[in-house]
């Protein structure tokens, strides 16, 4: 991952599109075009997103796994923040 003139961090497709591999072209093909249609509603992925990408284009998760991580990830940031209004109430 690389870290843009905006302090945006992104993920260098180019290298992965190069590989010799059909599999990790396919997949860096298809985080591509997700995340650009991210970018095309004006809204940025999360550096935790780009590494499952990353991770998942190199092979070292599958996308079944990268979903379960993101449902982790959400389930935990909304109980972070229902514990932190709950806090607030006291």
């Amino acid at each position: 991952m690389k870290t843009g003139k905006t302090g945006q961090t992104y993920l260098d497709f180019a290298k992965y599109k190069e590989s010799v591999n059909p599999e990790v072209r396919e997949r860096a093909n298809n985080w591509q075009a997700a995340i650009g249609l991210q970018a095309v509603d004006g809204l940025r992925v999360s550096s935790f997103l780009l590494d499952l990408a990353r991770r998942n284009i190199e092979g070292e998760i599958t996308i079944d796994e990268v979903h379960d991580l993101l449902d982790k990830h959400y389930q935990e940031k909304r109980a972070s923040k229902c514990n932190c209004k709950q806090e607030d109430n006291v």
